[in-house]
């Protein structure tokens, strides 16, 4: 009850505060019009009274007219037009009071009716404004219902960050264990490599001095038969092939699958006998050629990199391997076992050859080269070259020269403790590779302005430029050779073509179409009768013509 009472004295409340708020502007003019239309209607009475008093006089003016009164008749008419004039006067301001008023009425009505519009107008924006802001409400609770939402979703990944943090807390510490049982596994491990690296150089130098008596028995044995030697042989001595004449190959002998991926280097042993390739799988592969193929007799592992340079000593009884992975490794041929690992720059090792038995030398993107002694497994020496060096030659045991990314060329004498080169020379573009001649005359340098230079190493100057129309430097460790007899120069183009020049004539003398991609390197056989090319697909190819 209590409540039905309330709803309708709210309504009442609402209507008598709208009937209120529509009537209070207009109660002025509502009253001034209603004093305007009472005046009006005195006034209209008024006339009608005063026509009724003309009319009557009208009559007794001519009522005394026709009795004839005489004089006393005049007089009264006189008077009675004057009161006619004033009556008509009094009328005249009259209908001109009306005629105000009429105007004063058409004006309200008018105000009147532009008060309604702007009521309504008014009443239209109320209207508007309360569905708006029923919206508005709507609105806002949906706002906030959102709000609690987030604000839970919010709670609840910050309970998941704590959980998550306290893993990470756990999984951070049992990490830092995991670290240190990894450090001491390593040097465990380090420990026992080093004693069996010792126990295998043992091994490796008694096998080493069994084949040296065995050899020196040989010779002996030789000596005393006095058998002529044929200086194009090669036997268990170990001699190098010795090279009359090479002669340019016309066909491929033989192409097939060296690797499972880019075939990086590949290198030919002192004697002649086989080549060496590395590739991109990180292996090293040695290879023999009989009977119109090449056969595999054994792959060297142990590279965590591509393989990107190979050089073997001069006894052929070890190969080293640069590698991608800041390191170079070196082998036992025979045997096939890895036998050092020189770890010690901190970029790609891209070039690494022997500077003696026991000494090896290697230039690295990180623009230093480093000289090891095999005996001691460290770095001798450190020389910072300014540079990334992109390929090494070495000389006489103890001068390497080097070729760098600056375009430069650079000598080095490995005895003395200063870090200055002992000669520089520059050219037009960056070094790719050096190759050495057999005399120690002549440096064949690959560079990536498309060309090959000579230089003769006793004037220290470019002795003749070797270039061909469509050849074109495929990478950055391109590498050319010279022949044995120094008659020729070759190179791999980036077009998959093999270029061979005359450097006497300083013209092409063939080129040797077989690879599918560009060709990285290519190797002359010792005997001059060969050469081994690989590409930057999987193919090595043997040119040969016999």
């Amino acid at each position: 009850m209590a409540a039905g009472s309330n709803w309708k004295a709210v309504i009442l409340s609402q209507i008598q505060h709208r009937n209120h708020k529509q009537t209070h502007p207009f109660t002025s003019l509502i009253q001034t019009n209603s004093r305007l239309f009472e005046i009006a209607t005195s006034l209209q009475t008024k006339n009608v009274h005063l026509q009724v008093e003309i009319e009557k006089l009208k009559e007794e003016t001519l009522n005394s007219h026709v009795r004839g009164d005489g004089i006393n008749s005049n007089v009264s008419t006189h008077l009675l037009e004057q009161k006619v004039f004033k009556l008509q006067e009094e009328l005249t301001e009259l209908h001109k009071k009306r005629g105000e008023n009429a105007q004063q009425i058409i004006d309200l009505t008018a105000l009147l009716q532009e008060k309604e519009k702007e009521m309504q107008h008014k009443d239209s924006m109320i209207s508007d404004m309360r569905e708006n802001n029923i919206a508005l409400k709507q609105a806002k609770k949906t706002l906030e219902m959102a709000m609690t939402e987030l604000e839970a979703t919010n709670q609840m990944l910050k309970d998941e960050h704590q959980a998550l943090q306290m893993a990470f807390t756990a999984l951070e510490e049992r990490y830092r264990k995991a670290q240190e049982d990894n450090s001491d596994l390593i040097q465990r491990w380090m420990e026992q490599k080093a004693k069996d690296a010792d126990r295998m150089n043992a091994e490796n130098a008694d096998f080493i001095k069994a084949r040296q008596q065995r050899l020196a028995q040989d010779l002996e044995e030789a000596a005393k038969e006095q058998v002529p030697i044929d200086p194009g042989s090669t036997f268990d001595g170990f001699l190098p092939a010795v090279c009359v004449a090479a002669s340019v190959p016309s066909r491929a002998q033989h192409t097939f699958d060296a690797h499972e991926g880019e075939v990086y280097a590949v290198q030919w042993n002192y004697m002649g006998s086989s080549f060496a390739t590395g590739g991109a799988d990180r292996k090293i592969k040695i290879w023999e050629y009989h009977n119109g193929i090449c056969e595999c007799r054994g792959t060297l592992v142990g590279s965590n990199a591509g393989i990107t340079s190979l050089d073997y000593s001069q006894d052929d009884l070890m190969i080293v391997g640069a590698s991608n992975d800041f390191a170079s490794r070196i082998w036992t041929v025979m045997d096939q076992r890895l036998r050092h690992t020189l770890t010690g720059h901190s970029g790609k090792v891209l070039s690494a050859k022997f500077l003696s038995d026991c000494k090896v030398v290697s230039g690295s993107h990180d623009r230093t080269i480093k000289v090891w002694d095999l005996n001691v497994k460290s770095c001798i020496k450190t020389i910072f070259a300014g540079s990334s060096c992109n390929d090494l030659v070495t000389m006489y045991g103890t001068s390497v020269i080097s070729g760098h990314f600056d375009k430069r060329i650079r000598f080095w004498d490995t005895r003395g403790q200063a870090d200055s080169s002992t000669n520089e020379i520059l050219l037009q573009g960056r070094l790719t590779s050096l190759n050495l001649s057999p005399d120690k005359n002549q440096l064949l340098c690959c560079t990536r302005d498309d060309c090959l230079k000579i230089i003769d190493l006793r004037m220290n100057q470019v002795s003749s430029t070797l270039t061909a129309e469509g050849f074109k430097v495929g990478c950055d460790w391109s590498r050319a050779v010279f022949s044995p007899d120094v008659e020729y120069a070759a190179a791999g183009s980036g077009d998959g073509n093999l270029y061979v020049w005359n450097i006497n004539k300083g013209k092409v003398e063939k080129v040797l179409k077989e690879h599918s991609h560009a060709v990285l390197a290519c190797s002359w056989n010792p005997t001059g009768t060969s050469i081994a090319s690989c590409e930057k697909g999987k193919k090595v190819v043997l040119w040969s013509d016999y």
